[in-house]
């Protein structure tokens, strides 16, 4: 014993004293959590599968390029082996450029920091400085791509580039 008072003492728990509202509302806090996590995680889900239902009648273009008449902007899909999705809208030099900041996003494996993004935040879905942490981690990804696909580029690409950036927005 460390302290013979303690031995000595009779301690006594007393439930309507002990338990504090905090102990009391825990499991529905948890519960509340966990239900948004369920919450992200079908949305995620089904974000996903409207995205492949769309994009299933796309034709390829060329090595890992598909173009879709269901594509309204470009992207990148896929977790291994990620493929590009263009709208058919687009010409040439558009093409061009959009392949060349969607390769970028590859490059930087930012198809898997973006899902990392987003399972932290729907972990932490309940914290608005998570939500302002990804919208900002989205921006700062699609800013590094363009800086990267810009840095070789004459002026006058580089006005091309912004145009195409502008119409595909």
């Amino acid at each position: 014993v460390v302290n013979p008072i303690i031995d000595e003492a009779t301690i006594t728990f007393q439930p309507e004293k002990d338990l504090n509202f905090f102990h009391l509302i825990m499991p529905y806090l948890a519960g509340a959590w966990l239900a948004g996590i369920a919450v992200m995680l079908m949305y995620t889900a089904l974000s996903y599968w409207r995205v492949k239902r769309k994009i299933g009648t796309a034709v390829l273009l060329n090595d890992n390029i598909f173009q879709s008449e269901n594509v309204i902007s470009p992207f990148v899909l896929g977790i291994f082996k990620p493929k590009i999705y263009l709208p058919f809208q687009m010409d040439e030099q558009g093409i061009a450029h959009v392949v060349a900041h969607e390769q970028a996003h590859i490059a930087r494996k930012d198809h898997l920091w973006k899902i990392v993004g987003f399972l932290i935040l729907t972990i932490h879905w309940f914290n608005p400085m998570v939500w302002i942490g990804y919208a900002l981690l989205c921006r700062d990804i699609e800013l590094a791509c363009d800086e990267r696909v810009i840095r070789n580029m004459d002026n006058e690409n580089r006005a091309d580039y912004a145009q195409v950036l502008v119409t595909c927005s």
